[in-house]
């Protein structure tokens, strides 16, 4: 296979945006990733989101506290989902951190309901 062909499908599918300071990645970056109708994109997109949910999963089950309630066996096209929802009424938020804006979705689109005990008198 010729070498530029390789180089060609090692690159990513779409060209990079500048960074946030500290090379974090923005929720623009993302979001044009979700709506890219390339595979690797959309690849992307999906394992960002998820990998976002999983590691905070990790870390409230570390820490014994919720940020969001998403129910078990949800599918990745509901987190894609509820992300770009955010983005959408919340178009500000495109040039925060990526991962941030993820959380903030989920906490908006699978609130945890907190439990009321009766009052006695």
């Amino acid at each position: 296979m010729p070498l530029a062909l390789l180089l060609a499908l090692a690159a990513p599918a779409t060209p990079p945006a500048t960074p946030l300071s500290g090379g974090l990645f923005s929720a623009s970056q993302l979001r044009q990733r979700c709506l890219s109708s390339v595979a690797a994109d959309a690849s992307y997109c999906f394992a960002y989101i998820t990998g976002v949910h999983d590691t905070v999963r990790a870390y409230e089950a570390w820490l014994t506290l919720r940020e969001f309630c998403v129910p078990r066996h949800v599918p990745q096209g509901d987190l894609r989902r509820a992300f770009m929802a955010y983005l959408a009424d919340h178009p500000g938020d495109l040039a925060g951190e990526a991962a941030s804006v993820v959380v903030v979705s989920l906490k908006i689109a699978y609130p945890c309901l907190v439990e009321t005990k009766p009052r006695t008198p």
